[in-house]
């Protein structure tokens, strides 16, 4: 196998590595956290919490007016799965934010990071200590009541008086924020009080193992603009001290705090102003330890674990101990022996999965993540005007012609999704991304097709580079007459030398450049030049919200995922690489087929080392087939269309369109 061999084999190692390692961000921690650590409160407030909501046309939200806080965002035009026949109902549209209930301390469990409140959206906390008294457990006055506009209120120990008022505009993804603190003792007369505000953890998360969500992260400012992004994406382990309320710190200028998901955000912005720091803290995902308990069932059987499991729930509160089956079974009106086979299956995988993740809190379950953005409000004099801290509160898609209309939060897709990888760097991600999609725009709004406007994508692409890639074939083609030319010489120096490779080498560079024999260096230059675009395409699939949950033709309901012609319901195996197969992909298999069968219609070169390499250049589509077998169908569409235009352009287009001439029979024999 000669250098150039090894070079080939080793670039495409390199970009295989690359292509994981940009759905694999490294996790780092922007900045060394504090070591302060505040209890957080855990008794009931007085009264009950009322519950109210505020709606427009497109979002239904639910808060609370203990905490003053957010309990669910519902996006009416997104629905959890596609919806074609019917307006879809509440039931069928996304919950794009829910408050993650609360961690508390069993027993006499001492005070400790790993306990937490409910976490509810826009959660807002006085960060030192100076109020003598806790926001978020507090049981706020909800002064102001309509269907776009709520007013909560509360009195602090230490005299300071809060209002949060909250507004909904209609037509619009976004909460109008003003907090107001004014004194009303001398207590706290002539500070500055730490605020904290927080976006509560409880973003819509995609299983998606290209694309790691949810993440946190913040744009950090200079000179009046976002000058960086900087994520922080939870694996699921704590940190080794336990501080999974400081898990990353930001000191500086941020223009936005933003959780974010594969198509939605969750993003803080200040009006006005900037916030002058952030913390974030991850949470336990109690969704994601349930797949693990529910895994290998359909969607059938889980629902109806989880319907047992609620009924025992609710029916042990009632009872105040553990129901029996015969009470369980005429609750949910199911058989006993029905509803004790899965009682008992349930603690069969309940026991399961704590024997394999030991104590409660060292499993790999915190994957939530929240971030809060720090900002000061000055205290006066009892009878001054009130402080005043604006913000607005966006809960919607990752779409920027949506997000140009905020502000700071306009760039948050392009560098979520392209800006954050030094291999999406590599290719121009960033640029070339953006220019498909809107390609694709362009395409979809001629034909109304998201599949056919990637093939009608595919065959621009193609026609561009026909007049490079007929250049390098004649280029190839010269090259391939010059080989045959020189073949009986070269023949002979591999006999006369089979025993001396050094002295073979010599000869055989010696006869290339007697006889002008060079390699054409752009023999490949078209593939690589395809490079960017499929990583640009690779980058826009993982994440694009145009493209969710739009069909193509057949069984292909969605492009944004794979085709699943086959849903097994549950991992084939429970062991790698089966554990990831939940489902029969067909068009990867195509994919790698035609693209077998594209190299196989390449002319066949004569140099024994091309010949070896074309040979092993055969596994690579294997190799991609395997790695992106779970990806989303569109890239899988792309590489058939691109394959299937190779082959036609191999069969037929060469044999009406020569590359070169007939091969010369002057062979040279020395």
């Amino acid at each position: 196998m000669n250098l150039r061999t090894l070079l080939t084999l080793g670039l495409w190692a390199i970009i295989a590595w690359l292509l994981f390692r940009a759905c694999s961000p490294k996790q780092e921690n922007p900045n060394e956290v504090n070591t302060d650590y505040r209890p957080e409160v855990f008794t009931e407030a007085g009264e009950a919490a009322q519950v109210v909501s505020l709606d427009n046309g497109l979002i239904h939200s639910e808060w609370t007016t203990e905490g003053a806080g957010c309990l669910e965002v519902r996006l009416k035009e997104f629905t959890t799965s596609k919806v074609t026949d019917h307006i879809p109902t509440a039931d069928e549209q996304l919950t794009v934010f829910k408050a993650q209930r609360a961690m508390p301390p069993g027993g006499n469990a001492p005070d400790s990071p790993l306990y937490y409140r409910k976490r509810l959206g826009l959660r807002m906390i006085e960060a030192e200590g100076q109020l003598g008294s806790s926001l978020d457990a507090a049981n706020w006055e909800l002064e102001q009541s309509d269907a776009q506009t709520l007013q909560f209120s509360t009195t602090a120990a230490n005299g300071v008086r809060f209002v949060k008022r909250v507004h909904l505009p209609e037509g619009a993804y976004h909460f109008d924020v003003d907090i107001f603190a004014e004194a009303t003792t001398d207590q706290l007369t002539g500070r500055d009080l730490s605020m904290r505000l927080g976006t509560g953890g409880g973003m819509v998360r995609e299983p998606d193992s290209f694309y790691p969500n949810p993440y946190v992260a913040v744009g950090v400012m200079q000179s009046g603009v976002v000058d960086d992004f900087e994520q922080y994406f939870p694996r699921g382990d704590l940190p080794g001290n336990l501080r999974r309320d400081a898990v990353a710190r930001w000191r500086s200028d941020l223009g936005y705090v933003v959780e974010g998901s594969k198509y939605f955000l969750s993003a803080l912005r200040p009006l006005g102003g900037t916030f002058r720091g952030a913390v974030a803290e991850i949470l336990y995902d109690d969704g994601a330890r349930e797949a693990d308990i529910l895994s290998g069932l359909d969607e059938e059987q889980a629902a109806l674990y989880r319907r047992v499991g609620s009924a025992e729930q609710a029916l042990a509160n009632e009872l105040g101990e553990r129901p029996t089956d015969t009470a369980l079974a005429e609750r949910l009106e199911l058989a006993q022996t029905d509803v004790q086979r899965i009682r008992n299956d349930l603690a069969m995988r309940v026991q399961q999965v704590s024997l394999n993740n030991g104590v409660w809190y060292r499993g790999p379950y915190w994957k939530r993540a929240s971030v809060a953005g720090d900002f000061l409000m000055h205290i006066s004099r009892p009878g001054d005007p009130a402080a005043q801290a604006s913000f607005q509160w966006y809960v919607g898609p990752k779409d920027n012609s949506i997000l140009g209309n905020y502000g700071t939060l306009a760039g948050i897709p392009d560098a979520a999704d392209y800006g954050s990888s030094f291999f999406y760097k590599m290719f121009l991600t960033s640029w070339v991304a953006p220019a498909i999609m809107a390609m694709l725009n362009l395409f979809h709004s001629l034909v109304g097709n998201w599949g056919v406007a990637i093939i009608l994508l595919t065959v621009l692409v193609r026609s561009l580079l026909m007049p490079l890639n007929r250049r390098s074939q004649l280029k190839m083609q010269e090259y391939q007459q010059k080989m045959q030319k020189v073949k009986p010489l070269l023949d002979k120096i591999n006999k006369r030398f089979k025993d001396d490779p050094r002295k073979k080498q010599e000869e055989t560079m010696k006869l290339y450049r007697e006889h002008k024999v060079t390699p054409p260096l752009g023999g490949c230059l078209p593939i690589f030049l395809q490079m960017p675009i499929f990583i640009g395409l690779f980058a826009a699939l993982r994440s694009a919200t145009d493209l969710r949950q739009q069909p193509f033709t057949g069984w292909i309901e969605d492009l944004s995922r794979p085709d699943a012609l086959i849903d097994f319901g549950a991992p084939v195996a429970g062991f790698f690489p089966f554990s990831a197969v939940t489902s029969f992909n067909l068009l990867p298999i195509i994919m790698v087929v035609l693209w077998i069968a594209h190299q196989k219609s390449m002319p066949k070169p004569a140099d024994p080392n091309a010949a070896q390499m074309q040979k092993i250049m055969t596994f690579m589509p294997i190799l991609f087939g395997v790695m992106l077998y779970n990806y989303a169908a569109g890239l899988s569409l792309y590489m058939i269309t691109s394959s299937l235009i190779g082959i036609i352009e191999a069969k037929y287009i060469k044999k009406k369109w020569p590359v070169g001439g007939t091969p010369p029979s002057d062979a040279v024999t020395g």
